[in-house]
């Protein structure tokens, strides 16, 4: 049942797991309606606080969501921009040869290479670089939006994203989901989890997939396995271990070129790498062990350590420059990226009358080393194919040296943070971090050593006010710095990025109905983007600004129906004169989704689910070069249908892209776009024990 969860009943009775919290700090006023995060879709378990977000940044972040597993699985996400359509403000950024899980929130996304940063457990999940993420091993996504979305102290004015994995029961499940689809999809799913003992318990989640993909050549292949185990020894004390091993290849695929302008000139199936160059394999490991212990009835220490290890690596084509209107030159490449990423944390957090505090500690090191052979075209060796009749088999001259760089960093952090019920009404909170880096990149082909030291301090500041119980006010404002990876045209290593905005908004919690409108502004300095002088560079720029309005409701009717609708206005701008345009990638000023699921189930939850949904996004910069390349609005439709058999038997029939809508999805150059997927049909059985 998709649901919006507003809790008005005792904080203690919803983290009772985690502590005995006083009454006077946690009873949450009835008549002002103090809420934690909206959640869509129905939480079957109480959130882990060591993987999730804190109870402060919930309050405070009423436009922030929580997508929940059942609401993932009726919506049809098998990538993480299809979950993140559910929520207002954020865009699909390029896909780095289909390698990258990678978005913009409220206008501002990652590097168009490495990709925008998220969290996996409250862990950055993808410093350096990551596959796309499995949708068989998460729980729930929580969309922690604006200053007030932190991540255990982390701060950035436009949010976060923090995936939470499945972990282990103390009640036995089993649940086996086979999925056959378009263009020979067979995807297998295993779900199993239970005690060992009365305090230990665990889970494994497999899944597997091959498909012969919807673009020519393309075939996929991608295998997870994540086992968990979680020890509870007592109340208040839970010990969690995570683990993830991710395979995922396929051919790199830079997808079509525009015509004439046209990003959708060219058929959306038709490949231009060039075969021979055979799969790209991206290995991840991840291993994780998170713990808290309640220390006395008032105060709670939890904490972590993560360690990730990946590597990309394979042939492309890559397609270079458009010549005559007819023929493109390519680039050929061979990648080889390794990372290795040790992160650590520990909080402190006490519940002092009106004041629910918390100090924390957090580092990381991580080694990260890019190497790229590539072999630029010429005319007399262009390496070409024809776009309109395209003739596979051309050769390359051999691969010349051209990136090969090691990036290591060490990085603390120490964070303090204040929730304070001044009133039955009014909340403020506030935080103080401090990051004290060393970063060191070596240009291994020139012995080149970049090197920076500097231990940067950022704070953040919100209020919430409460009308009564169903309108409340607030306000959040906060700074940001990310540090950012590789080396641009000129050899030299780039700035941190650095960061301020504010946001305000309203919400409602009215019977069956919830809202919440939200504006923001925000400015970033040195954030990167392709080089319009060589796009094989990344380059910074000036500053980009981005303010916008946001609107997400969720309503439910006559107990059977719910909906899901958000709206977006965002105007995402740069003040860098180098670039020809001041627009920012792939980033629509308008973009809405309207998702309704309805369930007609008996009381031995017998009966039929239907769902469906469309999702508007408007003209965005196809490219930052003097082409001027704008990318076309675009409207795409799902449905679903779903039978229980019986609660341990049910089928389901979906379609993405129902009415087959032709558009580009990204771009990040006029001859690098991806286009939409064309209507997509899947047929699964799911049986449960």
């Amino acid at each position: 049942m998709l649901i919006f969860l507003r809790r008005t009943g005792p904080i203690t009775a919803l983290f009772g797991f985690i502590l005995p919290l006083s009454v006077a700090a946690q009873e949450p006023d009835r008549e002002t309606g103090s809420e934690e995060i909206v959640v869509l879709g129905t939480r079957r378990v109480a959130p882990d606080r060591t993987l999730s977000s804190d109870v402060a940044t919930e309050r405070m972040s009423p436009s922030s969501r929580s997508l929940e597993r059942d609401l993932l699985s009726a919506a049809g996400t098998y990538r993480l921009s299809d979950a993140l359509e559910l929520v207002s403000g954020v865009s699909n950024q390029n896909n780095r040869g289909g390698f990258l899980d990678n978005f913009a929130i409220r206008g501002f996304l990652g590097t168009p290479d490495g990709g925008a940063e998220y969290y996996v457990d409250g862990f950055l999940a993808n410093r350096g670089l990551a596959p796309p993420r499995d949708p068989a091993t998460t729980e729930r996504i929580e969309l922690l939006k604006g200053p007030a979305g932190a991540v255990f102290g982390d701060i950035d004015p436009g949010g976060r994203v923090n995936i939470v994995s499945k972990t282990p029961r103390f009640t036995p499940r089993a649940t086996a989901t086979l999925t056959y689809g378009s263009f020979d999809t067979r995807r297998t799913e295993l779900d199993v989890t239970g005690p060992l003992s009365a305090t230990l318990a665990a889970r494994i989640v497999v899944a597997a997939e091959n498909s012969d993909g919807w673009r020519d050549f393309v075939p996929l292949r991608r295998r997870v396995v994540a086992p968990s185990l979680t020890w509870a020894p007592r109340d208040g004390a839970r010990l969690t271990y995570i683990g993830e091993i991710t395979q995922f290849d396929a051919p790199f695929d830079r997808g079509i070129p525009a015509i004439n302008g046209d990003a959708n000139a060219l058929p959306r199936t038709r490949y231009f790498g060039e075969p021979a160059d055979g799969t790209t394999r991206f290995r991840n490991t991840r291993h994780q062990l998170s713990g808290e212990i309640a220390l006395a009835d008032y105060l709670t220490l939890d904490g972590g350590i993560a360690r990730r290890t990946g590597s990309l690596r394979g042939f492309s084509s890559d397609q270079s420059r458009l010549v005559g209107g007819d023929t493109l030159w390519r680039q050929r490449r061979a990648r080889d990226y390794t990372v290795a990423d040790l992160s650590a944390r520990l909080q402190l957090t006490g519940n002092f009358g009106a004041h629910r505090a918390s100090i924390g500690v957090k580092g990381y090191t991580l080694a990260y080393h890019e190497g790229l052979l590539r072999r630029n075209p010429t005319a007399t060796v262009p390496h070409a194919i024809a776009v309109f009749a395209p003739v596979y088999g051309g050769q390359a001259l051999p691969l010349l040296p051209f990136t090969d760089n090691d990036e290591t960093r060490r990085a603390a952090t120490l964070y303090v943070q204040d929730m304070w019920d001044v009133t039955r009404r009014l909340t403020l909170s506030g935080g103080v971090r401090v990051d004290a880096y060393r970063q060191r990149i070596r240009n291994n082909r020139t012995g080149i050593v970049g090197l920076s030291v500097d231990a940067p301090v950022n704070f953040r500041l919100g209020g919430r006010y409460a009308i009564d119980d169903r309108f409340a006010l607030h306000a959040n404002w906060g700074e940001s710095f990310l540090l950012n990876s590789g080396i641009g045209r000129d050899g030299q290593g780039f700035a941190a990025e650095r960061g301020y905005g504010y946001e305000v908004g309203v919400t409602a919690a009215l019977p069956g109905l919830d809202i919440a409108v939200t504006g923001f502004d925000i400015a970033k300095r040195d954030i990167l983007t392709n080089d319009p002088v060589d796009p094989n560079f990344l380059a910074p720029v000036g500053s980009l600004t981005s303010r916008g309005i946001e609107f997400d409701a969720s309503l439910r009717i006559a107990e059977r129906w719910q909906v899901v609708a958000n709206y977006a206005w965002t105007r995402a701008r740069t003040d860098d004169r180098s670039f020809a345009t001041d627009r920012v990638l792939n980033v629509p000023e308008h973009a809405a989704t309207l998702f309704a699921l309805g369930r007609f189930l008996d009381a031995d939850g017998r009966g039929a689910s239907v769902s469906a949904g469309i999702s508007y996004v408007g003209a965005r910069a196809g490219a930052i070069d003097t082409s001027g390349l704008v990318l076309p609005e675009y409207l795409k439709a799902k449905a679903a249908v779903e039978y229980a058999v019986s609660p341990a038997f049910t089928a389901r029939l979906e379609a993405d892209n129902l009415f087959d809508a032709r558009y580009a999805q990204s771009s990040y150059s006029p001859v690098w776009i991806f286009p939409g997927a064309p209507r997509t049909l899947r047929m699964s059985v799911r049986m449960s024990y």
